[in-house]
């Protein structure tokens, strides 16, 4: 079951496919945004905005 952040009080929300390589990212109060190229950075939390996490790097670490 999927629950989204708005439901938790949550800041931010990611869903992993590791067989499509994508990335929901479910934010409050908006639609989820599909990230899926390789080079995007996925959106973190405030304390973590010096992190450019790309969504290469999330398939890298799961994938090896």
């Amino acid at each position: 079951m999927l629950v989204s952040p708005d439901e938790q009080d949550a800041e931010l929300g990611w869903l992993i496919d590791p067989d499509e390589q994508t990335v929901l990212v479910y934010l409050p109060k908006q639609q989820p945004q599909v990230f899926d190229e390789l080079a995007q950075d996925l959106p973190v939390r405030r304390f973590a905005q010096d992190l450019h996490l790309r969504v290469g790097s999330v398939f890298g670490w799961l994938l090896e």
